[in-house]
């Protein structure tokens, strides 16, 4: 009987962290410890791609230079990018390099901080099945997974965004400390922000869920009313706290211009992303959040059968929609903000799994209980991905290849960004000698603020210097025009006057990455 209360969902008041028992800690601890594990399967090895290798280059700049890249050019992220600053720090003054593991780590450990943040979620207002399937449904997602194993800030984001939450609810809930909470919830989201932007539209996610809350008869009206002052002083302060975040947008605009109008294509994209490109899985998972909700609304119409937690499920609906809606309303032609991409709205995720997870205690019978949550956990394990497919962008290969003919007074032309950073970080680690990269013309630079086009000049300047010069591409479909332009007459020039010796185009999921070697002594054409 004991172990059958431990299960009874969520009533009418919420469980206090005291009444938590014991063996939710070790259950929280067991699923971090799967998701950390997960997170570094196959993972040593794995290159880094072009926006990894900016923000694991940028924090070893001094701190001069990355405070102007930041304040004047890249102050999304900025939390991150000290977090990993700070990381790589420690690391480095324990003698440890800055490989493709130790720069990802702390993206694996806040992943699997959030799977523990999901589990406390559903376990303190639905009981622990809810707790264990969302966040075995959240460590399983593929989104979830591919922010946790990058050098980015999506997977913090994450963390953050389910603390704020979990503190949300609990000063809503809370009698005792609700001060506390809504300090909590303050702080957190305050730091999701500046941790990365979207959050601003999980933040109105939250704002209007407490609207709703104090609107209608459930059981927390009552809760929301009672802290409707702390909530304004929370979010003002939240709104405070963003005011330099505001003020550098306004100036400087979208920080990812590429990202094109949204529309049915994109939302598409967006729900095959999340079902783990898996068809079945998609299925089971949009029923499952269709019958949570279905049967916690239909439980809320009678006062005498409210054995689920009517509240929690109404802002979690809020947390998934909100985003979603406002970043693709923002990226239409028209007011095109560049908001909608799935990498973006991982951020949903968490509330996706605990309202599939919901679906399991909503049903009364318990083998559909049994079944839905087998099925579920069955699908996502299937829908997981297996690692096998290449790097966004393989530097690493590359970079071996080009240690493996390297010669003394060899040169190396980078004519895209991307690649300039990459082969720099890969010098950095020893891949091949740093003389490469020394005083190569490159189309980046820290003090213009990104990506600039090769100055052609230069380049002949550079290569009529070396005996030979290895020449590595890989542009991006985001990349400017200018940036494009001048990389392909580059590469024209070099095929028009120099003899190409080898070559080898690796292949990456954003696009191969190619390094060719040229004989500069030997023109092709006199």
């Amino acid at each position: 009987m004991r172990a059958a209360a431990t299960e009874r969902p969520y009533r009418a008041g919420a469980r206090t962290l005291s009444t938590i028992a014991p063996i939710d800690h070790a259950v929280a601890l067991t699923l971090a410890g799967a998701a950390l594990g997960l997170g570094l399967l196959r993972l040593p090895g794995t290159s880094l791609w072009g926006d990894e290798v900016f923000s694991v280059q940028l924090v070893g700049t001094s701190w001069p230079v990355f405070w102007q890249m930041v304040s004047t050019h890249e102050a999304n992220m900025v939390l991150y990018h000290l977090v990993l600053r700070g990381w790589l720090g420690l690391t480095g003054a324990l003698g440890l390099l800055p490989d493709e593991v130790i720069v990802r780590i702390p993206s694996i450990v806040f992943g699997a901080s959030a799977v523990a943040v999901v589990y406390a979620i559903g376990r303190r207002w639905w009981g622990r099945t809810v707790g264990i399937v969302g966040a075995v449904l959240l460590m399983l997602n593929q989104l979830q997974l591919l922010a946790a194993r990058e050098a980015r800030a999506y997977s913090l984001e994450v963390f953050l965004v389910c603390c704020g939450w979990y503190a949300l609810f609990a000063a809503i809930t809370s009698e005792r400390h609700a001060r506390r909470w809504w300090f909590a919830f303050a702080v957190t989201m305050t730091l999701a922000l500046y941790t990365h932007l979207f959050s601003a539209l999980v933040i109105a996610g939250q704002f209007i869920a407490v609207v709703v809350l104090l609107a209608l008869q459930t059981e927390w009206r009552a809760g929301a009313r009672r802290s409707l002052r702390s909530a304004i002083v929370s979010f003002g302060a939240i709104g405070l706290g963003a005011l330099p975040l505001l003020a550098y947008t306004l100036r400087h605009g979208p920080t990812n211009p590429q990202i094109g109008p949204a529309g049915i294509t994109e939302i598409a994209r967006l729900v095959w992303n999340v079902a783990g490109h898996d068809l079945v899985f998609g299925i089971l998972l949009g029923a499952a959040v269709a019958i949570g909700i279905a049967l916690t609304l239909r439980h809320a119409r009678r006062a005498t059968e409210r054995r689920l937690a009517v509240a929690p499920a109404i802002a979690l609906a809020s947390w998934l929609i909100v985003p979603v809606v406002l970043s693709y309303l923002a990226t239409q032609p028209r007011l095109n903000l560049h908001l909608f991409a799935w990498g973006y709205l991982v951020v949903v995720v968490p509330a996706l799994c605990m309202l599939a997870a919901i679906a399991v205690v909503a049903v009364r019978t318990q083998f559909l209980r049994v079944a839905i949550a087998v099925a579920l956990v069955t699908g996502a394990a299937f829908a997981t991905p297996e690692y096998s497919s290449p790097p966004s962008q393989d530097f690493k290969t590359a970079s071996a290849w080009i240690a493996e003919r390297y010669r003394p007074g060899d040169g190396l032309v980078a004519t895209s960004w991307s690649s300039a950073l990459g082969m720099a970080y890969y010098s950095r680690l020893g891949a091949f000698s740093n003389d490469l990269v020394t005083d190569s013309p490159a189309p980046w630079s820290w003090e213009a603020g990104g990506a600039i086009p090769l100055d052609m000049r230069a380049v002949a300047t550079y290569v009529a210097e070396h005996p030979r010069v290895f020449v590595v591409d890989s542009l991006l479909a985001g990349d400017a025009a200018e940036v494009k332009s001048q990389a392909r007459d580059v590469e024209t020039w070099l095929e028009a006057n120099y003899r190409a010796v080898g070559e080898i185009a690796v292949p990456s999921s954003l696009g191969p990455v190619r390094v060719r070697l040229y004989e500069t002594l030997h023109p092709a054409y006199l």
